[in-house]
């Protein structure tokens, strides 16, 4: 009987290379394992596997440095990756985790994780391996290919424009629209879906594996490659075209590849954990210190991989962090209210269930604000205003589990529109709700006030909020027969009705609001907001005034500061405004009536005594201040500090959350 493969213990700076000998694809698969130094000036020649570990209850022996009776245990689909990437005559070096880490050593497993960015940076190539091929693959890669060939991008400003041919032939009419759908077939579409929806999309560890390999990537289905590069060009062309709205589920699958393969910038935690918030892990503490080396090193909290300590002391480590080290509340919105493992606070979103609710975009309930704030290991005490009790909660019923996915969306579009005009009908005869004065803001509400007017430039990619009024007001119009075609046209709404009220409740409330929030909101629960976080949060008082977090809602008339700062200024709106120095999109407020664009917000008042905003480089994008009695500085407003904030008669309280 073979006995397990015992590895040798790695020195600091090492790393175990594996060398896959050659052999027909039906032989079994032989290995040899050696240790290098990884560093700069010593790189070993290795090329990286990117994939996913699949089950481990179907597992493969192979053979390690010729001993047959020494084996180790594999997936099948690593499994199967060696097979096809396995010369016939040649070896061929790899370096594969699930190999080349000795997973059965905490230790080693620590100091390993924290050297994979090293390792997949210094690779010669990054394989990313998608699986054999199936009946329609070769079709997806060919497309692929097919769209990259197509276009020029220009990747400072992500502008796609169609590319003449080798013979500088313009191309064909057909690729010249960029604001219609890529001339491909249905099947193609479907082939692509099948394709972008394969399990190594959905893998968290990739989304390190492929920022760390750049341009050095290449994808591997079966025998069929494509080099990144030529992947995400495509990529980026079926994302700014229009989606064929037959096929369900495109628009998420393309999204989701979009932003994999426009990870370039080291993006912040919040935005990290977002994006990753629903990718697979084996292992839950992976949520973390699978994203860390995605975050300069600045940004990462001093956390380290540690695989002794428990999920909770992990999850609540992030959360004690990103308060403390960035006094910043936006993880905090990322919590909903449900089974927790015990010990996990409900002020520590827990990483491990995938989030039911859509996130809400750029809100901006309260920002910029000095955060006062105390904790301890169970309970987080934070300052803000109570700002409204829920007395009604009305359930939404979008979900799509009735409707078959055959391809064709209209029984899908036809009961989201039930789900919107059932909802409607108890807005109009049952709730104190003056419809005809509040359509604008319930249609804002169910969208998430996610428009092409709240950006600056206004962005075409999104939809129109005059259209979508438009819309909203003929699909609640009970007199009108609403026409299959017509459903199609309102695609755009009732996407959004759907994706944003999917685990959501309708909600007023004793003082006359409404919006939604979670599904497991109930009458008597508490809405806040909490000072530098940036949604509303639904709170749930227990038997000692301390507050269990339910999760973040949209009530619209606090979505822009109004809770401490009053309505904006007439004609006046926050928009996201587009820097092409640094290519990204920061907060400005708009006066639409002239067109000045600035970015303080117009209802702040003068600085308090000896502050001043400081000069600096950045300054078109955020404001500095400084106390010149302490010659201090912060990219806090003072004018937001709880002290300012009551001298001008806010009512500011304290609120422990456990």
């Amino acid at each position: 009987m073979a006995d397990t493969y015992a590895y040798t213990p790695l020195a600091e700076h090492e790393v175990r290379i594996l060398t896959l000998l050659p052999g027909a694809f039906e032989d079994k698969i032989r290995i040899k394992l050696h240790s290098e130094l990884l560093n700069e000036s010593q790189r070993p020649a290795f090329q990286a596997l990117s994939y996913t570990w699949g089950s481990a209850s179907l597992v493969h022996d192979i053979v390690v440095d010729g001993d047959p009776d020494q084996t180790l245990p594999i997936t099948e689909n690593l499994h199967t990756a060696l097979r096809y990437l396995r010369e016939n005559a040649v070896p061929r070096v790899l370096w594969a985790d699930a190999v080349c880490i000795n997973q059965k050593d905490v230790e080693e497993r620590n100091q390993q994780v924290k050297s994979m960015a090293k390792i997949y940076s210094l690779a010669e190539k990054v394989i990313v391996w998608l699986g054999p091929e199936s009946h329609d693959s070769q079709l997806a890669m060919g497309a692929l290919a097919l769209l990259s060939s197509k276009i020029r991008v220009d990747w400072a400003h992500l502008n796609v424009t169609p590319a003449a041919d080798v013979h500088g032939i313009e191309p064909e009419p057909d690729w010249l629209d960029q604001e219609s759908s890529a001339p491909l077939s249905n099947d193609t579409y479907f082939a692509l879906l099948t394709f972008l929806n394969r399990p190594w999309f959905g893998r968290l560890w990739i989304w390190q594996e492929v920022f760390m390999a750049a341009d050095r990537a290449e994808i591997v289905c079966g025998r069929a490659t494509l080099s990144w590069q030529a992947f995400r060009m495509a990529v980026l062309s079926l994302f700014k075209r229009r989606k064929p709205q037959q096929i369900r589920g495109l628009y998420p699958a393309i999204s989701r590849a979009w932003q994999i393969s426009n990870l370039y910038d080291r993006p912040s935690l919040k935005v990290i954990m977002r994006r990753t918030k629903n990718a697979c892990c084996s292992d839950q503490r992976d949520r973390i210190f699978g994203v860390l080396q995605l975050l300069e090193e600045q940004n990462r909290c001093g956390i380290q991989p540690d695989y002794s300590k428990s999920v909770v002391e992990v999850f609540r480590e992030l959360m004690v962090a990103s308060v403390f080290e960035y006094w910043d509340l936006t993880l905090l919105t990322c919590c909903e209210l449900g089974e927790n493992p015990p010990g996990l606070p409900s002020w520590v979103p827990n990483w491990s269930r995938p989030r039911r609710c859509s996130e809400i975009w750029m809100p901006r309930a309260c920002w910029n604000a000095s955060l006062e704030v105390r904790s301890d290991e169970t309970i987080l005490t934070l300052s803000g205003r109570r700002i409204a009790t829920i007395t009604r909660v009305d359930q939404i019923l979008t979900e799509r589990s009735t409707v078959l996915d055959t391809g064709d969306r209209l029984p899908e579009l036809r009961e989201t529109y039930r789900s919107l005009r059932d909802l409607l009908m108890i807005i109009k005869d049952q709730l104190p709700i003056n419809f005809d004065r509040s359509a604008e803001k319930l249609a804002r509400t169910f969208c998430l006030n996610h428009f092409r007017d709240r950006y600056e430039p206004i962005n075409t990619n999104h939809i129109d909020f005059q259209e979508t009024i438009t819309q909203f007001l003929t699909l609640s119009d009970d007199s009108i027969q609403i026409s299959d075609s017509y459903l199609v046209d309102c695609v755009g709404l009732l996407d959004a009705f759907f994706s944003n009220t999917v685990g959501r409740a309708f909600i007023t409330t004793e003082e006359g609001y409404f919006g939604i929030a979670p599904e497991q909101c109930r009458i008597g629960d508490s809405i806040a907001v909490l000072l530098n976080c940036q949604s509303p949060v639904l709170l749930r008082a227990n038997d000692t005034s301390q507050y269990t977090v339910v999760g973040e809602c949209y009530i619209h008339d606090f979505m822009d500061g109004e809770a401490f700062l009053g309505l904006l200024p007439r004609n006046w709106q926050r928009v996201a405004r587009y820097d092409e120095a640094t290519q990204i999109s920061r907060d400005a407020f708009i006066d639409r009536e002239n067109g000045l664009c600035q970015t303080e917000d117009p209802r702040l008042g003068p600085l308090p005594e000896n502050w001043v905003v400081e000069d600096h480089p950045m300054q078109h994008l955020w404001a500095r201040y400084r106390d010149l009695t302490r010659d201090f500085a912060s990219i806090y407003d003072p004018r937001m500090r709880v002290s300012s904030l009551r001298d001008i008669g806010v009512s500011i309280e304290d609120f422990e959350l456990v």
